[in-house]
């Protein structure tokens, strides 16, 4: 697992109307607001609920994960993984199999299909298209919806992103990643806080602190 989720696309077909430069001047007016507030931040810290829906699979599960950033370092649980990094180097750790895998963290330029984490409420600025879609009420509180559709399509499983941003606070409240495949992946922010420290030992994995963990070293 390299990002908040390894995200692909595919090939959409724009329909246009006499809204969609309007909409598309709006969506990108929220945007910048929320890119500029969320680069004040020195960290964020959330705690997620996830759900992987495929309506003709009969398939709903639901996991909690969390989130906790500071610059380019990063600590993500999820699904039974904890995957961290410093920057400079990713452990993905498997508690379970008491296993950790380091890797190197990917050069953006060579590696189209990795977004990290830190990046993920910014992630629209680079690479995607954006409409603003409607507002609407998301678990009593005023939304705006915005789709983010990726330029690129090649290698890519998923064909839109949907941002629920909180018209008071401006926060994101929900993402959704929709799968062509016709699975989706939500992503419901339970809570979200941001600016306050954050020791360094929690974006580096500790062999010595597990010495029963297998280390495979794939740098």
């Amino acid at each position: 697992m390299k990002t908040l989720l390894k995200i692909g696309t595919v090939v959409l077909l724009f329909i246009a109307g006499g809204n969609l430069n309007a909409q598309d001047a709006k969506a990108k007016g929220i945007l910048d607001k929320l890119s500029a507030k969320t680069k004040t931040y020195t960290s964020m810290k959330a705690e997620f609920e996830y759900t992987m829906k495929n309506v003709a699979e009969d398939i709903e599960e639901t996991q909690t994960g969390s989130l906790v950033t500071q610059g380019d370092k990063y600590h993500l649980e999820i699904a039974g993984t904890n995957v961290m990094s410093d920057g400079k180097t990713v452990w993905t750790v498997l508690d379970e199999a008491e296993e950790v895998q380091i890797n190197e963290v990917p050069d953006a330029d060579e590696s189209e299909d990795y977004i990290s984490p830190t990046k993920i409420l910014t992630l629209w600025e680079k690479g995607f298209k954006y409409k603003y879609d409607k507002s609407s009420t998301l678990y009593g509180s005023a939304v705006d919806i915005i789709n983010l559709y990726p330029e690129e399509t090649s290698d890519q499983s998923f064909h839109t992103i949907k941002l629920y941003i909180n018209t008071a606070n401006l926060v994101v409240d929900q993402i959704e990643i929709k799968g062509k495949d016709g699975t989706d992946f939500v992503y419901k922010i339970k809570t979200f806080k941001t600016n306050e420290n954050i020791a360094p030992t929690v974006f580096v994995f500790s062999t010595s602190a597990n010495p029963s963990y297998d280390v495979i070293d794939l740098r």
